[in-house]
């Protein structure tokens, strides 16, 4: 009798420990994790506009195609690799030959741009990228010319949203297009490339 009770609670505790560990195991498996992120942002091509009531009247924009400097970022990234992502991220990206081709009145740009980016996973290793945010810009911050330096240049935002497609194992690389408009027809766009790490999602 004594050999039955101790085979019972022998089995007993081994049903409890296992359950544990099954229960464990799922609360890993569900849990989201956050983690920080750094990127390299590359433009292959930008166009920015400035809002009428910040120059003359007229339109003034600008644009440059393979920027030879790349943006600088980091953020943060929740979820797990096989689930959907949500990721908060800022950069900073200079453009030291962005130029008006029609009109010379200066040269180069600068944007921050702000974003708040949901990720979903497509098949394997391929990912979707939706997300917007704030872009702070600014346009012919060098050697401007004598009649534009009549008049102001402050930075101005912009509204936008993202659209990317990318692959993810170690690093993660994507392509994106961004646009983004304010009042008063200010307005940018940006495509390029986004080439980045970030902590595991996995444990």
């Amino acid at each position: 009798m004594k050999q039955f009770f101790l085979i019972l609670a022998l089995l007993i505790s081994a049903n409890t420990f296992v359950s544990a560990q099954s229960h464990s195991t799922l609360n890993s498996e569900a849990r989201f994790l956050i983690r920080p992120m750094l990127f390299i942002d590359y433009n292959m091509y930008h166009w920015y506009q400035e809002p009428l009531k910040t120059v003359d009247g007229t339109p003034k924009n600008m644009g440059q195609a393979f920027n030879v400097l790349p943006g600088l970022g980091a953020g943060v990234i929740l979820g797990k690799k096989t689930a959907f992502l949500f990721s908060l991220e800022a950069s900073v990206k200079y453009f030291p030959f962005s130029l008006d081709l029609a009109g010379y009145e200066g040269i180069g740009a600068v944007s921050f741009p702000v974003l708040a980016n949901f990720r979903i996973p497509l098949n394997g290793f391929f990912f979707m990228q939706v997300g917007g945010g704030i872009q702070w810009n600014k346009i012919n911050i060098h050697d401007r010319s004598a009649a534009h330096k009549r008049y102001p240049n402050p930075f101005f935002m912009t509204y936008v949203g993202e659209i990317a497609v990318g692959a993810e194992e170690s690093v993660y690389i994507l392509y994106f297009a961004r646009f983004g408009y304010n009042s008063d027809q200010s307005t940018t766009l940006d495509l390029g490339l986004r080439v980045g790490i970030h902590g595991s999602l996995w444990d």
